[in-house]
């Protein structure tokens, strides 16, 4: 059997293990990737097999990556949003299939653009390929087949982690920043909008989710900056779409110390002097809030990703594993089942809607294979 070349652009976290990994448990031959080899000895120490090898790059040096691109079918860009456009320009030149994982809004415009040149050398550019809008797109154009007309999409997700203090973060905290603090993208009767950060509740009671005295943890949500949803109302525009959300359920404890943060200036990204220490606020405040999220080696939980689709309920349920959180797996294990779809197809064609590219059965076989729980109104499918 031809084993497919995969190089991933690995960057500093964990969050990319998830991808590598099953990339290589689904006998990919994958290069790993990243400036630094100490870094990459670490961890390829944790990795079972044999089809894997490391690359050293320099992201600084374009002649150097076109020619190490050259070698592969597939580049998956796991590099920070800044290198997305960088590293697409190259993959075009290079003709080679590109993935990535960021979900900017402004950065997808930008990349869309490039749609003809990524024609005309027949290759697959695929955009944001995480949980949402990956697992949720794919999932809701699966759900609404026998559905005439759909007026209102409503996204969002529940967590449920044991073993962990009440008081922590659910995550990161500079995202649980820019979901309460950016303007957030919308589709509102039939167009797109921003909305001012988190003053915008709106029901969001998915029905399931209980606390032990039977209250519903998702009786309402804010809307908040998921920019992802950016392609299902054109995807779905036959169904008479009206509006689409991304909601998050951040306690008002969490927003209001935020909001209270920005207010004094704590979340600013200019950088001051500090007896010689150069260091924004932002910075300073993330060190510190930091250690109140949840870390690896604590956490046994589940994730719950929802689509409202009018009346009918979708629910896509996963587990951490080998104490990877489950938020870690459900948001990028997309990436690598979408990298194996791309090259096992040998498609040729730029990517607007990721719902588009991927066969939706055989998307969600490959999650249950992954112990993913799939339900439809509640049922199992």
């Amino acid at each position: 059997m031809f084993m497919k070349k995969i190089l991933v652009l690995w960057w500093y976290g964990n969050i990319w293990q998830v991808v590598i990994k099953d990339l290589i448990d689904s006998w990919f031959f994958v290069w790993i990737a990243w400036r630094d080899n100490y870094k990459i000895d670490n961890f390829i120490k944790k990795l079972k097999g044999n089809n894997y090898e490391k690359v050293i790059i320099d992201l600084k040096n374009e002649l150097s990556l076109m020619e190490i691109f050259k070698k592969y079918d597939l580049v998956v860009n796991c590099l920070e949003y800044t290198y997305n456009q960088v590293i697409l320009d190259l993959c075009i030149k290079t003709w080679k299939n590109y993935v990535d994982l960021w979900d900017d809004y402004n950065w997808i415009k930008t990349s869309i653009s490039k749609n003809s040149l990524a024609k005309k050398n027949k290759i697959t550019a695929c955009l944001w390929a995480w949980s949402s809008p990956w697992i949720v797109n794919i999932l809701t154009k699966y759900a609404v087949k026998e559905m005439k007309k759909i007026e209102t999409i409503t996204i969002s997700f529940s967590d449920e982690i044991k073993n962990t203090p009440k008081n922590m973060l659910p995550f990161n905290f500079a995202t649980v920043v820019e979901e309460i603090l950016w303007d957030a993208l919308v589709f509102e009767d039939w167009k797109y909008k921003f909305v001012k950060w988190s003053t915008v509740r709106i029901d969001a009671d998915f029905c399931r989710i209980w606390t032990d005295n039977n209250s519903c943890l998702l009786p309402w949500s804010y809307i908040t900056n998921h920019d992802e949803q950016l392609s299902l109302p054109d995807y779905l525009k036959e169904k008479w779409i009206q509006n689409v959300y991304f909601v998050m359920k951040h306690s008002e404890n969490v927003i209001s110390l935020v909001k209270s943060l920005n207010e004094f200036w704590f979340l600013d990204k200019q950088k001051i002097n500090i007896k010689w220490v150069e260091i924004s606020p932002f910075e300073f405040t993330n060190m510190i809030m930091s250690k109140f999220a949840p870390q690896n080696f604590l956490v046994d939980d589940k994730e719950s990703l929802f689509i409202k689709l009018d009346e009918k309920i979708v629910e896509i349920v996963n587990y951490s594993v080998d104490w990877v959180p489950a938020w870690v797996v459900n948001t990028w294990i997309g990436c690598s089942l979408i990298s194996q779809y791309i090259s096992n197809n040998n498609l040729a064609r730029w990517v607007h809607h990721p719902e588009d590219l991927v066969n939706d059965k055989w998307f969600i076989n490959e999650l249950k294979k992954r112990k993913f729980e799939i339900y439809i109104d509640w049922k199992n499918i």
